[in-house]
């Protein structure tokens, strides 16, 4: 018995100083972690998979085979079905079934399935409109009549809030910035019903008051500051207004920053002071830009601005570009409120090289026109253009023709210019909505020394209609050409006259080749144009965006000889891809009544920004 004590207490000092290691139980290997193989959902009817995945949390694999597969969290998973449970909650979904299947497969894999059954939605039963009691009537029917949620529909959290965005965005455009709009829902799942409260509180009727414009050493003018602010003092007060003066103070590249903001007053003060705070941007400034399109392949632009010139919001462009097609050096100044009043001077000269497939010419060209803002969006100009032009390149069989026409002969045009243009569109490179409509006019006689005697006329309409939905627009155009000789002129060289096919006009046409021709297959131009789109574009998914297109057209050598029944029409699809500077895409066209069955099968078009 001594020797067994002995034994232990020298066992037990050896593990106290650590020289002696007790014998541990071999630990169970982990379970290897599961991976996701596939992973889908089924029953999703009314609410989009697109919308379901985005609540999603769970990984799905990838397409790709070289990546390594998600592993699986049963946790993450149980999660991701109340997820969508909430989302099924907000759509007006009350007895939304989820059941998540996983299936177990060799290889430590598994498949996941989502079973949704939808159920019945949630119906609005009522929708209630108190107003207080305002200065001046408020009739807020066509909201209540448009709006996203409407009495028999289903009922969703953000038609409820956007119908409370709409009462309160139209009482801050019509003079009570100081409205307060509240609403309730009351639900009754077992009925399927709700009804739906909207209170607002219009407050005082407000007006604009003092207009203060600041900024560390301004040089533009504040006349020119005041005239592209859209509201006056004593108008009502508009939150519209404030985005749009805000707009248009960007659009003159004159400010780094603009900043239209309303003060903060007391509680019964009806005037809403303004102040319009502004940074510059730097004098000068300079652009450099490649790009590649299929009609003019590569292209490079380098533009000089020089901001401020000698003071008054001036403006100096010189701007240098090059494709296959052309070769241009334009020098543009912009000199607002000339002699402290409505007009602006706008003055551009050039020297332009074009590389056309009938002809190649060289010109010369100088405008200087007064531009003024009318009511209703409206611009107008008037003022004289002077043009040198030089045509070579033509082949025989067109000078037969077109016997005004003469190789390397230079033709100077002096004409009386006019204009207006009327651009409602919510966006330049991207609209959605509104239209551009656009007259030009072009005067020739001899008695202001023009060589070539004509009157030309070219109008061109636009519209955008957004369908309900962001990224999805109906777009339209129409143009019309026309150009007539008068006194000593009998006939328009080519470098006057109207061509049309090709990426800009009629998609799925070689450039310029509808109308007439000569024998060679050359085209000839004509005095009369007529053009029409009709374009579908609808978002695909995030960033891209697909179109649908039917364009039509054609040239004809007088106006006698226009008739519908020869238009050449052309059909296709693109697809679009927003960036920052507007959409970049790729357009197929087939002409649907082609020129040369052999030759015109379908074109292909590179883009920047939409086609029109």
């Amino acid at each position: 018995m001594a020797i067994i004590r002995l034994s232990i207490f020298l066992i037990t000092g050896l593990m106290w100083w650590g020289l002696v290691v007790p014998v541990a139980a071999t630990p169970a290997p982990p379970e290897p972690r599961l991976t996701i193989r596939s992973f889908r959902i089924f029953g999703a009817r009314i609410v989009k998979p697109k919308a379901i995945w985005d609540e999603i949390m769970t990984p799905r694999p990838s397409l790709w085979p070289w990546k390594k597969p998600p592993i699986y969290d049963p946790e993450e998973l149980q999660l991701d079905v109340k997820r969508i449970q909430i989302l099924y909650r907000r759509e007006g979904f009350y007895h939304t079934r989820i059941v998540p299947e996983v299936n177990k497969l060799p290889g430590n894999q598994v498949d996941i399935r989502l079973n949704i059954t939808e159920g019945r939605w949630i119906r609005v039963d009522r929708l209630n409109l108190s107003m207080a009691a305002a200065a001046e009537p408020i009739d807020l029917t066509p909201i209540f009549r448009e709006g996203s949620l409407q009495p028999g529909q289903r009922f969703t959290e953000s038609g409820y809030e956007d119908i409370k965005s709409q009462v309160m965005n139209y009482l801050l455009d019509h003079g009570y910035p100081k409205a307060r709009v509240e609403g309730e829902v009351l639900l009754y799942p077992e009925r399927n019903l709700a009804k739906v409260n909207v209170q607002a509180w219009p407050g005082p009727l407000c007006r604009f008051g003092a207009i203060n414009i600041t900024g560390k050493d301004l040089e533009t003018p504040e006349a020119l500051i005041r005239r592209n602010l859209t509201f006056r003092a004593g108008e009502l007060f508009s939150l519209a207004k404030i985005y749009d003066s805000q707009n248009n103070l960007y659009a003159l590249d004159l400010f780094q920053s603009v900043l239209v903001t309303p003060e903060k007053v007391p509680p019964r003060e009806t005037k809403i002071p303004i102040n319009v705070t502004l940074s510059e941007k730097k004098k000068r400034s300079f652009k450099l830009g490649v790009g590649y399109g299929s009609e003019d392949e590569f292209r490079g632009r380098a533009i000089l601005r020089f901001r401020n010139l000698v003071g008054g919001g001036r403006m100096l462009d010189l701007n240098t570009k090059y494709s296959r097609l052309e070769t241009r050096f334009v020098g543009t100044f912009d000199s607002p409120q000339i002699f402290n009043t409505n007009a602006d001077l706008k003055f551009d000269s050039g020297l332009l090289r074009r590389y056309l497939p009938s002809f190649t010419d060289r010109s010369f060209y100088t405008r200087e026109v007064l531009e003024r803002e009318f009511p209703w969006k409206i611009r107008g100009y008037i003022g004289h253009g002077l043009e040198f032009s030089r045509p070579f390149n033509i082949a025989q069989e067109t000078l037969e023709l077109l016997k005004a026409t003469e190789t390397g002969k230079t033709y100077q045009s002096s004409m009386l210019l006019w204009g207006l243009n009327r651009d409602s569109t919510d966006n330049p490179t991207d609209p959605q909505r509104g239209g551009l409509l656009s007259l030009a006019g072009e005067y020739a006689p001899d008695f202001l020394g023009s060589r070539l005697q004509f009157i030309r006329s070219l109008m061109e309409v636009r519209r955008y209609q957004n369908l309900g939905r962001k990224n999805l627009v109906l777009a339209g155009r129409v143009k019309f050409g026309l150009i007539n000789p008068i006194q000593q002129t009998d006939e328009i060289p080519i470098v006057r006259r109207f061509f049309s096919g090709g990426m800009g006009s009629v998609r799925g046409y070689r450039l310029d080749f509808l109308g007439p021709r000569n024998v060679g297959g050359d085209p000839l131009g004509g005095d009369a144009l007529l053009e029409g789109s009709l374009e579908f574009r609808f978002p695909i998914y995030k960033e891209v965006r697909g179109v649908a297109f039917v364009d039509c057209g054609n040239v004809f050598l007088e106006l006698a000889d226009t008739d519908l029944g020869q238009l050449k029409y052309g059909a296709g699809f693109g697809l679009r891809y927003q960036t920052l500077i507007g959409p970049v895409g790729l357009d197929f066209g087939f002409p649907l009544n082609p020129i040369d069955r052999h030759r015109d099968n379908y074109q292909i078009y590179f883009t920047i920004g939409q086609a029109f």
